[in-house]
């Protein structure tokens, strides 16, 4: 593929090797012969040559290092105002100068004789895909002249756009870092991939456990890092609140799409309060199985007054109706009158129940899988609602101060809505 126009005539004589007529009392002159392929289908790191081929049609030689050198200048898009610098300065590897993509190969070009003006290029990390235009004329070295404006110019396209890769060494620590009494800070650290361009990075924080969609809308960029490629970055997020957060690094490619870090939880307990909490709220949500019984698919969900934690093994001890309902949401289970005796079971998390918290900590979700556990069977087969809860285990704010059953608010769960 050609970059330049020329006359017919003129081009056939030197596609078939024919001697280029030099015209008469012109010192300096050129005429355009060939040039290399344009360069097809690179990626942004790629290197590529450019070469095109002049003739000496002049009565001066040209001479490298001497005033009659004669460059290849770098021209605008206009292909007319040239010795400029090049719309792609950035693609520059090894030109002549900041105006000019080289001189002449041979150290003398005489009158009839011609030479290459050979260039290299690399493309930059950041280059979207498209294509990209090298324009350029010759001109002598000493005064900027151009010989004869041919409106030369080489393309190289670009295929695709750089891959970034989103840090694979993220990490988190949880202290003071601001100086403070408690250690309610998370600092946030990482190092950009050493393959990446410059680029933004993400950090972004979700209230709750690790295992949040990467696109939830509980995700919120709490800063933006701008780094190249192999830096150190980290960022403090300072006087956190009680609770869990999970954080995860993103970055975006040219082309528009996003690529995470691994995501990582922080537990931040902050200074202890003193307070004890309690259940504010038991409410059924679905009786699955057999009615007013508590069994396998029934879910309950707990609401408490404090940010919670749970451990293995978590449990929850409830007492049923046997003998009557409690006299009010706070309990106690109702008095039994002999010979009736009421159930009491164990809902255990990850045995015979699945036990959720809510992203912030304060929500309990628990879903049975199977019947409780009988520790002690009532005058009636299986727990009954309305249920009252009466003891825990594994259950505990971020202090570590356990769930206080009864004195709760509301410790009473069932039938459906209450």
């Amino acid at each position: 593929m050609r970059g330049v126009l020329v006359g017919v005539f003129a081009y056939g004589l030197v596609s078939l090797g024919l001697p280029v007529a030099i015209a008469a009392g012109a010192p300096y002159d050129s005429q355009y012969q060939f040039e290399s392929a344009f360069l097809a289908n690179m990626n942004p790191g790629d290197t590529g040559s450019f070469s095109v081929f002049f003739a000496n049609i002049g009565s001066v030689t040209w001479v490298a290092g001497t005033t009659s050198q004669v460059n290849l200048a770098v021209c605008a898009p206009d292909k007319v105002t040239c010795n400029v610098t090049s719309p792609q300065a950035s693609w520059s590897s090894g030109w002549l100068s900041t105006t000019a993509y080289a001189t002449h190969a041979k150290t003398a070009v005489a009158p009839g004789d011609f030479s290459a003006f050979t260039y290299n290029i690399k493309v930059p990390t950041t280059a979207t895909p498209g294509a990209y235009h090298f324009n350029g004329d010759l001109v002598v070295a000493s005064n900027g002249v151009r010989i004869h404006p041919e409106g030369y110019f080489q393309d190289a396209t670009v295929s695709s756009a750089a891959a970034v890769m989103a840090p694979t060494d993220a990490q988190i620590q949880v202290g003071s870092f601001d100086g403070g009494a408690t250690n309610n800070d998370v600092r946030v650290f990482f190092t950009a991939p050493a393959s990446n361009p410059l680029t933004n990075y993400d950090i972004q924080r979700a209230p709750g456990h690790c295992g949040i969609a990467v696109d939830s809308p509980f995700w919120f960029t709490v800063t933006t890092l701008t780094l190249a490629g192999g830096v150190f970055g980290a960022y403090n997020d300072l006087d956190r609140s009680s609770g869990f957060y999970c954080y995860q690094v993103r970055v975006k490619s040219s082309a528009g799409a996003f690529f995470y870090s691994k995501q990582l939880e922080a537990t931040v307990f902050g200074a202890a309060s003193g307070t004890t909490p309690i259940s504010t709220s038991a409410v059924l949500q679905s009786d699955a199985g057999a009615a007013g019984t508590l069994d396998a698919n029934d879910k309950f969900v707990v609401t408490f007054s404090d940010v919670m934690q749970l451990s293995s093994p978590a449990r929850i001890r409830v007492t049923d109706a046997d003998c009557g309902p409690p006299g009010s949401q706070s309990g106690p289970p109702a008095t039994c009158a002999s010979p009736n005796t009421q159930t009491v079971s164990d809902i255990n998390c990850g045995s015979n129940a699945t036990c959720f918290l809510s992203l912030d900590g304060k929500m309990l979700t628990v879903t049975m899988t199977a019947n409780p556990v009988d520790v002690f069977p009532g005058s009636a087969p299986g727990a009954q609602y309305p249920l009252v809860f009466t003891d825990s285990a594994g259950i505990a704010n971020t202090s570590g101060t356990a769930w206080s059953v009864v004195t709760s608010t509301d410790r009473v769960v069932g039938p459906v809505g209450q």
